[in-house]
């Protein structure tokens, strides 16, 4: 039986310092002097519903720097293990593509090398739809997913489609 292991990155994998920044117009209009108006952590981000004319910056998740200075969580514990096992395992987060070299490294500081790096976050705002699609042409080649990530809808997502799916 040929098995496949999913990870998200963020809040799965590692936690980092790297946050969601609303961006929200002062009295006025005008937008407020620092882009730094709110920093929204990753679990903050998935529960946060913009209000009129704010906007979300994604610069800090564009920075490998947050990546290569994360801490693992207790999850690295189990990639390393279904890596050392001789599995596949994916990435499969909401950053952009741009960040998935860093991703590799930081993963290689625990013995562990990706089959690929999927980064959904340059394929419009529904990350859970986005995931889902990722997850759909992964299953195609193999009989055995297991899918681990810290957001609800990304993980009912993966349910729906039949995959054995952890919210962690």
């Amino acid at each position: 039986m040929k098995k496949a292991f999913v990870f998200d990155f963020d809040d799965t994998l590692a936690f980092t310092d790297a946050c969601v920044l609303v961006v929200r117009p002062r009295s006025g209009g005008h937008v407020c002097k620092s882009s730094r108006c709110e920093r929204l952590t990753p679990a903050e981000f998935n529960r946060y519903k913009l209000q009129s004319g704010e906007h979300f910056d994604f610069s800090e998740f564009n920075n490998p720097e947050y990546v290569l200075n994360g801490s693992p969580t207790k999850l690295v514990e189990l990639a390393k293990q279904v890596y050392s096992e001789g599995h596949d395992l994916f990435i499969l987060t909401a950053r952009c593509d741009s960040i998935a070299n860093a991703i590799q490294e930081f993963l290689s500081l625990f013995g562990i090398k990706a089959t690929a790096v999927h980064c959904v976050g340059d394929h419009g705002s529904d990350i859970a739809k986005s995931k889902r699609k990722v997850l759909l042409t992964i299953m195609e080649s193999y009989d055995k997913i297991y899918f681990y990530d810290d957001d609800a809808a990304n993980v009912k997502a993966a349910q729906e489609i039949g995959i054995k799916s952890y919210k962690v």
